[in-house]
């Protein structure tokens, strides 16, 4: 096995993408407007250009643009930490294991984790063009408001099998 697939590594990423996707959370409010009263979430949810430039232009009305910016780069941070964690840690899970169930597990959080990395690029990169471009796009936008719901998913399904597959491998382990 490659020296950098190791468990510091894996709690170095999964732990500094949970710590990254915090940070973004909670410096968040600032983008919340009228037009937009989730913020950051309106912007991905928003399916048309229509939608995105009010979005974007109540933020440029409140001088927000640039937090925004910010606020989507940290969201490309998180998401590669929070990748690359989650396979490093599905991968050691799925190599150590001695139960079948939790191999299978641990394969599981490799694919969950690619797919969560994927959906999440494509609608953060949608976000950031628009943004950066400051015009709504109805593809860019329509992309971003589709790769949502899987990323959602992948999100929610990884961070729960992650947390279920390391009390799992503990307790394999003790016993």
């Amino acid at each position: 096995m490659p020296g950098y697939i190791n468990w510091r590594n894996f709690w170095i990423f999964w732990l500094g993408g949970i710590a990254v996707f915090l940070v973004v959370v909670v410096t968040g409010g600032p983008l919340i407007t009228d037009t937009a009263p989730a913020g950051i979430l309106d912007h991905q949810s928003a399916a048309t250009a229509e939608r995105v430039d009010a979005i974007q232009l109540s933020w440029a009305e409140a001088g927000k643009m640039d937090h925004a910016k910010w606020s989507m780069i940290g969201d490309l941070v998180f998401i590669g930490l929070y990748t690359i964690g989650g396979i490093l840690g599905g991968r050691l899970v799925w190599q150590e294991a001695q139960s079948p169930s939790l191999k299978k597990l641990g394969l599981f959080m490799v694919l969950t984790y690619f797919l969560f990395g994927l959906f999440d690029y494509v609608e953060t990169l949608s976000q950031i063009t628009q943004l950066l471009q400051a015009k709504g796009s109805d593809t860019l936008a329509s992309i971003a408001a589709f790769a949502r719901p899987p990323k959602i998913a992948t999100w929610i399904i990884g961070t729960v099998g992650m947390i279920v597959a390391l009390i799992w491998r503990h307790r394999e382990r003790r016993a």
